[in-house]
């Protein structure tokens, strides 16, 4: 199952309560001209919730919470290197003694509560939810309820904390999701309201140059689309 649509049509925490209602495992994937994200489930629950450009790595949040040193944190880097190791970092200062699970639990529930804080932050761009042929598997994961992340992220807005990255809003942007470039051909022959038919993904049209059929009317509804 692909789920799929624009964010400003459906926001993103809508559409992880939707996912937790029917208890679905996958990845929710949200991008926009600037910015991706990916947001992991198992059943309703969110294990793990990346933003490569508004996260803390989770050895620098160990360091600034005093359970390691900087030191520390570089020798487990330059081993990890070293050795090519496919292990993540918080499995390696598990096994070396640094910290234990329980410390490193706390540590990867904060941070998976201050990305749910910065997706309060998406306003526009596109969602999509994939199940993947392998499941994501996390040694450490929250595995929280999405309702959990909703109210602490809601009380946390309402004290007056904000993300500590601003999202940038643009009005004129052809295709939220594609990050290749399109020729004028592509875009007349492919390039739909919703969707690329070249690429199969979802867009978001804004392009005032590109003449494209006009759309039917709607009853006012909002549409969620599944391929």
């Amino acid at each position: 199952m692909i789920l799929w649509g624009k964010i400003q049509d459906f926001s993103i925490f809508s559409i992880l309560q939707f996912l937790a209602a029917y208890e679905k495992t996958g990845i929710l994937e949200i991008q926009d001209f600037e910015e991706y994200g990916y947001v992991y489930m198992t059943r309703g629950r969110v294990d793990a919730i990346s933003l490569p450009l508004s996260e803390d790595l989770i050895g620098n949040r160990l360091v600034v919470a005093g359970v390691i040193t900087q030191d520390t944190l570089k020798e487990c880097l330059l081993s990890y290197g070293h050795e090519r190791r496919n292990e993540p970092l918080g499995l390696i200062l598990l096994k070396r003694g640094y910290t234990d699970r329980a410390t490193l639990q706390d540590i990867v529930n904060r941070q998976t509560f201050d990305q749910a804080l910065e997706l309060s932050n998406w306003t526009s761009g596109t969602f999509k939810f994939v199940v993947p042929e392998h499941a994501v598997k996390f040694p450490i994961s929250p595995s929280i309820e999405v309702q959990s992340l909703l109210l602490e992220a809601s009380r946390r807005l309402d004290e007056g904390e904000r993300p500590r990255r601003e999202k940038v809003q643009v009005e004129e942007e052809i295709c939220l999701t594609c990050t290749s470039e399109c020729s004028d051909e592509i875009k007349a022959r492919y390039l739909k309201s919703d969707i690329c038919l070249w690429r199969n993904m979802p867009t978001v049209v804004r392009d005032h140059t590109f003449s494209r059929p006009k759309e039917p009317e709607r009853d006012g509804r909002q549409e969620l689309f599944f391929l």
